[in-house]
C-alpha cells in the first residue's frame, strides 16, 4: 500500500521512471523500442506509435507509459545514463548482400545493485 498526500491507495502507481521495463519513441525515425533492465537488452519492435488500422493499436493509444525521446543520439545518452554505461547500438550485416538489416538492438550488462 502507498500513502500519497494521505491517501491510501492499494494500487502502487508504476511509472517508466521506477519499472524494470519501459517503451521509448524515437520521435525523428519514428520507432518504438523495448528495454528491459532486468535481462539487460533494447530492441526496436514492431509497434507503431499511433494506431493506422483496426488490427493492430499503436503505442499511443495502448496507454502504456512510455518515454519520448527525439533521436537515436538522444536515445543513446539516455540509455548511457540510466544503466550508468556506455552502450552502443547494434545491427547485423546480411551476409549475402553486405547491406545493414534494419534489426537495431541494444546489449548491456546492467550493474549488480549493492544491498
Amino acid at each position: 500500500m502507498i500513502n500519497i498526500k494521505g491517501k491510501k491507495i492499494s494500487q502502487p502507481r508504476i511509472t517508466a521512471a521506477d519499472s524494470n521495463a519501459e517503451y521509448v519513441y524515437i520521435i525523428e525515425d519514428h520507432e518504438v523500442w523495448f528495454i528491459d533492465y532486468i535481462v539487460g537488452i533494447a530492441f526496436k519492435t514492431p509497434v507503431d506509435f499511433r494506431t493506422i488500422n483496426r488490427y493492430n493499436i499503436g503505442l499511443l493509444e495502448s496507454g502504456r507509459s512510455y518515454t519520448e525521446l527525439y533521436d537515436i543520439k538522444d536515445f543513446q545518452d539516455y540509455m548511457e545514463e540510466k544503466v550508468g554505461q556506455e552502450i552502443d547500438i547494434e545491427s547485423s550485416i546480411d551476409p549475402v548482400t553486405m547491406l545493414e538489416k534494419d534489426d537495431k538492438r541494444i546489449v548491456f550488462h546492467p550493474h549488480e545493485k549493492c544491498v
